[in-house]
């Protein structure tokens, strides 16, 4: 076996694309880049990121798809009802790119949700080339309880995916509830053929940032049934009884579209759109705490908030706000967080004991160094090795 092999990535959502997706690809795919060639091929997107930094990588071929002006005005549309997503319009143009490739001098490749249509792009080339191909699933795709119904859209999902998990050579999944999930729907046990490879972190600073004041911050979107009033109020009350704190909450653009009777009734409390990831990682270092806000469904087993490696970074001190038994919820525990259910007297006595223990608090070291990404992507690079002998 060579010491380095040659890996193609294929994905819809990679910086300078805005989301959080973007930024677990290139943690992995950079780390991947120190122990093989990888080449990724991702949209040259028409959106230059005005709110996420790109990262550069010497380390990693870029090859760009262009994408036409007409298809970023469609993209555009408020939930167009395309499944399993709108991103589907990028295939003719990811096809026409691949032709031009001399995929042979590869040794796997690896296509990578979000978004689901891009494993559309693995069946192309599993059909025309001998070829390891790892599918990565970030979410559920059919059934997301997160998405609506559309029926027609949604049995198509289901015959798309069913192919995908059936033609690909490996899976790999975020959380093993995860896998299971796709399991059930695709009729047979996957287990064998999937690996779990969660959402990776940088490199973690021992340097303690001194506080000048408290400040317990969230950052994020709600949506999927999280209740972020019950945490404004709680807030409030600890600044109203004279708890020397104050806070921000980094939302996106349509939580100022949707809760601006929310933002005026909470007035003490700040309210901020995204920050670029490096001016976002520097708050999350100055934050006395930080707060994540789950799903209370069953259903929000299936996700692992890729903002949590963020938050876990920081080395700060996280309260998880949700009942359920999350791997979100698991995982701030072991790292000696807190956790409570999403009440405003019970988000109210964990932030005031979480304030009078900053002093205490220390994270998980063993906590942190699973989720490194060159730790995760060792792993990763292994087990393709293995599987090619």
């Amino acid at each position: 076996m060579k010491q380095k092999l040659n890996g193609l990535v294929i994905t819809y959502c990679y910086p300078p694309y805005e989301s959080p997706e973007s930024l677990v690809t290139f943690k992995l795919v950079n780390s991947m880049g120190k122990r093989s060639n990888i080449t990724i091929l991702r949209p040259n997107f028409w959106n230059n990121g005005k709110n996420f930094v790109y990262f550069k990588n010497k380390r990693i071929n870029e090859i760009k798809v262009d994408i036409p002006k007409y298809i970023q005005k469609i993209l555009e549309i408020k939930r167009l009802p395309i499944r399993p997503d709108r991103f589907l319009l990028f295939y003719p143009f990811f096809i026409r790119e691949l032709k031009k490739m001399n995929i042979n001098k590869f040794d796997f490749f690896m296509t990578r949700s979000q978004f689901h249509t891009s494993h559309l792009l693995g069946l192309y080339l599993k059909k025309n080339y001998n070829l390891p191909w790892y599918a990565h699933f970030s979410d559920p795709w059919y059934d997301n309880p997160v998405q609506k119904r559309i029926p027609f859209f949604d049995s198509l999902s289901l015959r798309m995916q069913r192919k995908v998990i059936s033609g690909s050579d490996f899976n790999s999944f975020p959380l093993k509830e995860l896998r299971d999930y796709f399991s059930i729907q695709n009729k047979f046990n996957i287990k064998s053929k999937s690996i779990v490879i969660p959402h990776t972190l940088n490199k973690v600073s021992s340097q303690k940032i001194k506080l000048k004041k408290n400040v317990i911050r969230f950052f994020g979107k709600i949506y999927a049934g999280r209740k972020v009033k019950n945490s404004l109020i709680a807030i409030t009350n600890l600044i109203n009884d004279n708890i020397k704190i104050s806070s921000e909450f980094f939302v996106d653009d349509d939580f100022f579209l949707n809760y601006p009777h929310l933002i005026k009734k909470f007035n003490q409390i700040k309210f901020f759109r995204y920050l670029s990831y490096d001016k976002y990682l520097k708050k999350l270092k100055s934050s006395s705490a930080l707060i994540l806000i789950d799903i209370d469904e069953d259903y929000g087993n299936l996700f692992f908030q890729s903002k949590l490696v963020d938050y876990l970074e920081s080395l700060r001190p996280i309260l998880h706000i949700g009942k359920t038994t999350t791997y979100n919820k698991k995982i701030i525990l072991k790292s000696n967080g807190m956790s409570c259910h999403n009440d405003p007297v019970q988000i109210y006595q964990s932030l005031k004991m979480l304030l009078a223990n900053l002093d205490k608090y220390s994270p998980d070291k063993k906590i942190l160094e699973s989720f490194s990404s060159d730790k995760v992507s060792l792993n990763l690079i292994n087990h393709i090795k293995k599987n090619l002998k």
